[in-house]
């Protein structure tokens, strides 16, 4: 589901309605925009087949590495810290505020208006999401997990 919401920028069957988003789960067809390539499609359908025992990676990590989407990964070499990473962020700039790291296309995209800014921050803020939530950072960091 991460790789489809990764590639398409939605999760798969997406919808508000949760009732709707559980009927799509156990029956509704995938659907990919024609940008998704044929071997990523492939992939994201082997891995949510609804049948358990018949999906991608059912019988062990070494079959979801062999599927054709990964065909040009070194796993060996990958495992073993030797595949350059596919993008490398600017280390440093001048300016922390200049967007190297980010493609033009979204660079110039028109910013929103401060009263768009200023809903989203009351929204934010009034929002009890998490309303009675707390966390406290044990003292002893040895101890979690023990």
């Amino acid at each position: 589901m991460v790789l489809f919401e990764m590639l398409t920028g939605l999760p798969p069957w997406y919808t508000n309605d949760r009732q709707k988003l559980f009927d799509r789960l156990r029956s509704a067809r995938l659907h990919f925009p024609p940008y998704v390539s044929h071997k990523a499609e492939s992939l994201i359908r082997a891995l949510l087949n609804r049948n358990p025992s018949e999906r991608l990676g059912a019988r062990g990590a070494n079959e979801v590495k062999a599927h054709p989407f990964f065909e040009t990964v070194d796993w060996p070499a990958l495992l073993a810290l030797k595949t350059p990473p596919p993008f490398r962020p600017c280390r440093t700039t001048a300016n922390e505020e200049t967007p190297l790291n980010f493609e033009a296309e979204f660079t110039r995209l028109p910013l929103p208006s401060v009263e768009i800014l200023e809903k989203a921050q009351r929204d934010r803020t009034t929002s009890d999401t998490f309303s009675g939530f707390a966390y406290e950072c044990p003292d002893d960091m040895d101890a979690v997990g023990s």
